[in-house]
């Protein structure tokens, strides 16, 4: 991939506002160019390349709109996108400019900081969508064919079924050969374009999980790479469902539901935390509910973008393992340090278990776009505090609602531990003892019932 700076073309017959956008694109490593018309625009975008365009809907002459429309004809959306810039948030011009074939929009006056999320958003899909048209390699095994059932991984797992695929790799039913046992095998995603980081972030998936010993987290057995360049993690075979597919079903949960899973979460991520191991992607997908012929074993799964504190590149890793403008998780679930890229700790997955909990609660998740915009989620959660629990669910006692805005709050250091959170949430779902008064009375009332029972009735 080319270290140049993307090259930008900013098109605004506002001279104030060319100038303040391109100077502090500038200052962030782009290369910007201006145009102050539309026919200005069209020259500079015929004679020279640009990675991406911040398009004025509203200007004399040509308008955006126009300037689109002819940009279309030529240049698809991956290949040179472009963000409006509009007054007029929710009007029909937006509308009209996303059908025709604008990527994204941001609104007048422009926040330096959403027009940037958004162009590094941009840059990157346009980045991913290049990677995706070159050829792809597929991995095969000792016979050339391709990954799939009945291929033999390391000598001693057969793969025998497809249980689910996600980005990051396939998950299969497998026989181990020798034990004739059953067990899940994870197989990292390969083609021509995959990188070492990629490969380093699987690997940290399995030294992670394995050094996790807790019957609430998921075991992991075994991790290597064929000779063919195959890199798969083994792992214990589960059945049952997730906690997304509960909530998918129920909508909300009862308080004493939502202890029984959140206890043994808390669990697993306070012996984690002590190994200095960040789960990072807390969320009800990665909460599996383990169903056995005599119980139901909650299990945190996925540890595959862990950050491990302790490691001796820590610093180094951070930086491959992470790409620019695209924060590794979901941003549903993220506490702010994360999104703003600060230094964060354990107290991250504390803040993605209390969005859990809201959504266990109240049906719903605290922080929400009405068109999926994750930009906008992700602004959310930095700004906005969440919606008051009880107005969704007047059921939830007070003290649950406190201890779950507790684990919410913006500032990190103010948040509890996985094992407080535990503790806090069993005290708030504690029916009171009754007072020393009702006890008095309670056993009066005990004491006169006993007596008149004595008495002979004449």
């Amino acid at each position: 991939m080319s270290t140049e700076p993307a090259s930008l073309l900013i098109v605004d017959d506002d001279e104030m506002n060319r100038h303040m956008l391109s100077r502090r694109l500038q200052r962030q490593g782009y290369t910007v160019a201006v145009a102050k018309d539309g026919i200005e625009a069209l020259q500079m975008i015929r004679q020279q390349p640009f990675d991406l365009v911040v398009l004025d809907v509203m200007m004399p002459g040509i308008s955006g709109l126009e300037v689109l429309k002819i940009v279309r004809k030529n240049r698809s959306v991956t290949e040179l996108p472009i963000i409006m810039a509009t007054a007029l948030d929710g009007s029909q011009d937006v509308v009209e400019a996303l059908e025709i074939g604008a990527n994204d929009y941001v609104t007048k006056p422009l926040d330096f900081p959403v027009v940037l999320a958004r162009i590094q958003a941009q840059l990157h899909m346009k980045r991913l969508a290049k990677r995706t048209e070159e050829p792809a390699y597929t991995p095969a095994g000792p016979g050339g064919g391709e990954v799939g059932p009945g291929m033999v991984l390391g000598g001693k797992y057969r793969l025998e079924s497809l249980i689910g695929a996600g980005a990051a790799g396939s998950v299969y039913k497998a026989t181990h050969l020798v034990l004739s046992h059953a067990v899940a095998v994870k197989i990292l995603k390969t083609n021509a374009t995959t990188t070492p980081e990629q490969r380093a972030r699987f690997q940290r998936e399995g030294i992670a999980a394995c050094r996790i010993k807790h019957p609430n987290a998921v075991s992991v057995m075994d991790f290597g790479v064929t000779a063919d360049g195959i890199t798969y993690l083994v792992m214990e075979l589960l059945e049952g469902y997730s906690l997304a597919d509960e909530l998918n079903s129920a909508g909300t949960l009862s308080l004493a539901r939502c202890a029984e899973v959140l206890l043994p979460v808390c669990e697993v991520l306070s012996e984690a935390h002590d190994l200095g191991i960040i789960h990072r992607d807390l969320k009800p997908a990665n909460i599996f509910l383990h169903q056995t012929r005599t119980a139901e074993i909650v299990k945190v799964v996925d540890f595959g973008i862990a950050k491990m504190l302790d490691d001796d590149n820590a610093a180094t890793s951070s930086q491959q393992l992470t790409l620019i403008g695209h924060v590794l998780g979901t941003p549903a679930y993220m506490a702010p340090e994360r999104l703003q890229n600060r230094p964060y700790d354990g107290r991250a997955d504390v803040y993605s278990l209390g969005i859990m909990l809201y959504r266990m609660l109240g049906g719903r998740l605290p922080f929400e776009s009405p068109d999926g915009d994750p930009l906008k989620v992700a602004l959310m959660q930095l700004n906005d505090p969440p919606p008051p629990l009880r107005e969704l669910n007047p059921q939830v006692p007070e003290a649950v609602e406190a201890v779950i805005l507790g684990a919410l709050v913006k500032n990190a250091a103010e948040r509890p531990t996985a094992a407080e959170l535990a503790e806090n949430f069993t005290q708030a779902i504690r029916p009171p003892a009754p007072r020393l008064s009702d006890r008095l009375r309670h056993g009066n009332s005990r004491e006169s019932r006993t007596q008149g029972a004595g008495i002979p009735q004449g």
